[in-house]
Order: C-alpha cells, then structure tokens, then sequence
C-alpha cells in the first residue's frame, strides 16, 4: 500500500515536471523500493507465520490486515495465509472462498493449498467431489507425501462418507507401535487421541522401544494416552522430568484429580510462562486462582485468555469479579464501562451483582440503587434488601466500610431469659359487664324468655 501511494505521488510529480518517472528516478533507484517493499512483505509473512504456528491467532491477523490489500507477487501466499487463520478460527467457508481463488488453482500452488481445501469442504459437507479432489491433491504431491501421514486424510475422508464408527478402528486393528519410526509413531498416537482410539494403543505404550523413550513428543504423547484412559501413575511417570507447556497441563491435571490445588496452580503457570496463549492452562487457571485467593493473578490470567465475540462480556465478567476481590474498584469500573459500551449484556444478573457491590463500596448511592433494582428483578433477595436499606438509610454504605468494631447489644437474650413472677394489676376504668349490659339493649344479645 505504501508503495502504490509513493508510486502514484512519482506519477503525479512527473506529469507536473513533464518529465518520465525514470527521469526523475533512476532504474536501479526503482528496483532497490520495489525490493524493499517486497522484502518487507516477506517479513511480514514470516511473523505471520511464527504467530500461526504457536496459536496466537490475534497477533497473526495483525499481521496480515497490514498485508491484505497488498499487489504484489505475494498475493497467492497472503491468501493462503489468510485461509489458514480462518480454518483455525473454524470459519470453513471463508477458508474454502480463499482457496477456491483462480491463482491458488494454478500447479504448483494447487499442491499447497490442496489438502486444507478438503478438510475446508469436510467441513463443509461438499462431498460431491471430495474423492476426486483428494485423488488429484495426492497426484499433485506424490514426491512430497508421506505414506504413514496419509492414513489421517484417508480415515477422515472415509469416515464422512460413510459414515461408519468401525473405521476409526481399522487403522490401529494390526498396528505395532515399537516397529515405527519415530515420525510414524507420533502420527499414530496423535490419531489414536482424535479418534478417541487411545485404548487400543494404551496397552502397548509400555513396550515402546529405547529410541522412542528418549523422543520428548513420544513420552509426551504416551503420557496423555495414559491420563486420557485413567493410568495416572503411568501418566505421571512418562512426563515426570518434561518441560513442555503440554506436560505440565498433564501433571497439572493429575494434581487436580488429587485435589492438590497449589501443587496443580504450580504446574499451570509453569505452563503458561512457556506458552502465554495456553488455553488448557488458562482454563484452570482461572478456578484455581478463585480457590486459592489469588485475585490479582487470577484477574491478569483472565486478561490473558482468548474469548471469540460471543464470550467476550464473559470474560469481562470474570475480569470484573477479581478485580473486585482485590478491592480494585477503578478497574472493575473501568471493565464494566466497557462491557457496557460493547455489549447489551450489562443487565444479566451477575454483571449488575457485581456493579452494585462495586457501587455499594465506592459510596455512590444512585447506582447502587440502580444496580440493586436489576438484581432484585431477577430474583436476587439480597439486592432485594440492600435496596430496600438504601431506602431507609442514607449512610448504609458508609457503615459497611467501617473498619472499627461495632458494638453490639444482645438485650434480647436477657428479655428471654428473665422470668416475671409479679403479676400485673390492671386498673379497671370502665366495667366489662357494665358494656355488655349497654351492647344487648341496642342489638339484644340475651335472648327474652
């Protein structure tokens, strides 16, 4: 875009001199800013890139919005680039529109964008031509295929079209899993998990062979066969000395079951200082922060974790109600003013439960009544009565932020246990017979004999 501008401003100055770009601007002048912006495009695809592969969606979109108008040879990867970040996202026809665009059609780019083209259309369920596609992508890259990777597409193309539950077995029926490279095995163990065919491997993990034990991956992904299926000792023992974001998921999870809550947030932030956009480990995070009090942690790891538009107020809830533990009512205030602004959400019960306490502690009268009344409408009994408190006495907040000891007076205890053996002597005015003498005249209660 830079370019296009600086190349129009060239043109126009040009016209005005009356004289050719190149006049004004040698060849080779042209040619290092046209390889300048080329090179920065190629930079940028990079980050793009570094971004995609440790799952930090967001950054890698910021990315590529710098590069989405771009005219430049590049456009192909760029669009590719961009359907890869909407099949991570789970958008499978903005992915099928990308990689339906003519250029991407072309061999050999064909063979690049082929294979996450099917997936798109298994998505989709555009099985009009799924076989004949595959049979082509496979054509397309038979130099660059791995015969062991292929069993991936080739279960999952066969599964939607058959829709047969037996097939997710028929890959692992005759499998031996100590006679596969180490390539091959983590392709199995990965599939046996997206299967939910991890027991028919479990048993043979023990006897994986000494080159597969010392691959980090391997152990890696034994040990969450085993979480998965319930051996946690085992579990436990293949990732024991792992340092990787996903093993301490693992141990951190095992500590979890075991109801060993410090041991467990231990583990999850190990996790999260290797991987800041661990979700599995935000996830637990977040309990765990509440269980153990830790709300200026639990309000920053809440920051932290991804939400899509539909569960943004949610984390803005859960941001809000840490804030408010640690007594940070300036950002609860600041949280929930733009939750208000985004979001019609700002009346569901536990945003104006926690606007209202936040209110109630910062002594501003008018919204804790507001608030109050919200929560009361939805059937909130104690909104109900400090509603009904702020009706009755101006400074009910200020005496629930009173750090001194209130005196209290326990008179009712005494009254109830006294006992009043004097008995009380009425003096008598007005003569009880004497009015029912007056009361029969008028209406005859007494009948005549």
């Amino acid at each position: 875009m830079k370019l296009l501008v600086f190349f129009i401003l060239i043109t126009l100055s040009s016209v005005a001199l009356g004289l050719t770009p190149e006049e004004i601007l040698s060849t080779e002048e042209l040619k290092t800013i046209l390889f300048s912006e080329l090179r920065f495009q190629k930079d940028e695809l990079k980050k793009v890139k570094y971004h995609l592969m440790n799952g930090d969606v967001r950054m890698a979109r910021v990315y590529l919005t710098k590069l989405a108008y771009a005219h430049s040879k590049l456009r192909p990867v760029i669009n590719r680039y961009l359907a890869l970040l909407s099949f991570t996202e789970s958008d499978f026809a903005k992915t099928h529109e990308y990689l339906s665009l003519p250029e991407l059609q072309q061999i050999p780019l064909y063979g690049k964008i082929c294979v996450l083209k099917i997936l798109s259309e298994i998505g989709l369920n555009k099985l009009n031509d799924l076989e004949d596609n595959w049979r082509k992508c496979k054509i397309e890259n038979r130099n660059d295929f791995r015969l062991g990777n292929l069993i991936w597409m080739e279960t999952l193309i066969q599964m939607k079209l058959n829709n047969n539950l037996e097939i997710r077995k028929e890959p692992f029926q005759s499998l031996r899993i100590a006679t596969l490279e180490l390539d091959e095995t983590k392709v199995m163990l990965k599939l046996a998990m997206y299967l939910n065919q991890e027991k028919l491997l479990a048993e043979q993990l023990s006897s994986l062979s000494i080159e597969q034990m010392k691959d980090p991956e391997i152990r890696e992904l034994a040990g969450q066969i085993f979480f998965r299926t319930g051996s946690l000792v085992k579990a436990y023992r293949f990732v024991e000395d792992l340092k990787s974001p996903n093993s301490e998921n693992i141990k951190g999870n095992i500590y979890l079951l075991r109801t060993k809550y410090e041991l467990a947030y231990a583990q999850f932030k190990l996790a999260v200082e290797q991987k800041q956009n661990s979700q599995n480990a935000l996830e637990r995070l977040l309990p765990l922060a509440w269980i153990l009090g830790d709300w200026e942690g639990g309000a920053k790891y809440a920051e932290q974790i991804m939400s899509s538009p539909d569960t943004h107020v949610n984390k803005l809830t859960i941001m809000g109600a840490f804030y408010l533990q640690k007594g940070d009512y300036k950002k609860v205030h600041q949280v929930f003013s733009a939750l208000t602004d985004r979001s019609r959400k700002g009346t569901e019960i536990e945003v104006t439960q926690i606007a209202g306490l936040t209110a109630l502690m910062e002594n501003k009268p008018e919204i804790v009544k507001k608030q109050s009344l919200l929560s009361c409408d939805q059937f909130d009994l104690i909104n109900c009565w400090i509603l009904f408190q702020m009706t009755q006495w101006d400074s009910f907040p200020l005496m629930l932020r009173r750090e001194d000891k209130l005196s209290e007076k326990r008179e009712w205890e005494k009254l109830t246990n006294e006992e009043f053996n004097v008995p009380l002597n009425e003096k008598v005015f007005v003569n009880q017979k004497d009015i029912e003498e007056l009361d029969d005249k008028l209406i005859q209660l007494i009948p005549q004999t």
